[in-house]
C-alpha cells in the first residue's frame, strides 16, 4: 500500500517560489535601472525578508526547513557524491548532505547581496536607507560588492537550475514536483521516518517579526540621529 508523505510544509514552498520570483524580478529591473531601481529596491527589501523569516524558520520549523536536519559535515557532503557519482542516489528525507550545503551557500549569498543593498548608493538618483549611516568608504565597499555579488548569485542559481535537471533526467527524481505539491508519491525508504510539520500559524509569526525587523532597519533607524 502506498502511503503518500508530506516532506515540504506550505510555508517551505511558499518561500522558494516566492523567493525565486523576486530574485528573477530583481535582476531584471537593475539591469533595466531608471525607474524600475524603485522597484529594485523594495523587492530586495522583500527578499530581505524572506530571508529573515528561512532564518527563524530554520530553528523552529519542519523538520526538513530546520538547519539542523539537513546540514551535513563536509564529509558526509563528499561522501554522497562520491556515490550520486557512481549512479547511486541514497534515500534522504529533505535535503541530502551535498544539497543542504547548497542551500546554506545560496542562502548566505542572498542575504549577502541583500544586506550590501542596504548601503548602495550609485550617486545618481539611487540610494539605499542605510547609506547615510556609514561611511564614504564603505558605501563604496558595498556598492561594488552588491555589483560583483550579483554575478556570483547568477552562477549558483545556474549550477542550482542543473542539479535539479540531472536529478530529473538521470534519476529520475522530480524535485520540482515535490517542491511544488510537498508530498513524496510512495513509501519511504526503510530506516526513514516521517518528518514532523509545524503550524502555518508558527510561520506566520516568523514572517511578522522578519517583516518588522526589515521595517525598523528601512524606515525607522534611519530617521533616527
Amino acid at each position: 500500500m502506498v502511503n503518500p508523505v508530506r516532506i515540504w510544509d506550505l510555508p517551505i514552498r511558499l518561500f522558494h517560489w516566492v523567493l525565486a520570483a523576486l530574485v528573477v524580478f530583481s535582476y531584471i529591473t537593475g539591469k533595466v535601472g531608471g525607474s524600475w531601481l524603485e522597484w529594485h529596491m523594495k523587492s530586495g527589501y522583500a527578499i530581505l525578508a524572506l530571508l529573515l523569516f528561512r532564518l527563524l524558520w530554520g530553528f523552529v520549523g519542519s523538520d526538513t526547513a530546520c538547519f539542523s536536519h539537513f546540514i551535513r559535515s563536509p564529509l558526509a557532503a563528499m561522501v554522497y557524491l562520491r556515490a550520486l557519482a557512481r549512479g547511486d542516489v541514497r534515500p534522504v528525507v529533505g535535503h541530502n548532505p551535498a544539497g543542504g550545503w547548497s542551500v546554506i551557500t545560496l542562502l548566505g549569498a542572498l542575504l549577502l547581496q541583500a544586506i550590501a543593498g542596504l548601503f548602495v548608493d550609485d550617486e545618481i538618483a539611487t540610494q539605499g536607507p542605510l547609506a547615510v549611516k556609514a561611511s564614504n568608504a564603505f558605501v563604496a565597499q558595498m556598492t561594488r560588492l552588491h555589483d560583483y555579488n550579483q554575478w556570483v548569485l547568477v552562477a549558483m542559481v545556474a549550477l542550482h537550475v542543473v542539479a535539479i535537471a540531472v536529478y530529473r533526467w538521470r534519476f529520475n527524481l522530480g524535485l520540482t514536483r515535490l517542491m511544488i505539491t510537498g508530498t513524496l508519491r510512495g513509501n519511504l525508504a526503510p530506516g526513514l521516518s516521517v518528518p514532523r510539520i509545524r503550524s502555518t500559524g508558527l510561520a506566520v509569526a516568523c514572517l511578522a517579526i522578519a517583516t518588522g525587523l526589515v521595517y525598523a532597519v528601512v524606515e525607522i533607524y534611519p530617521r533616527m540621529r
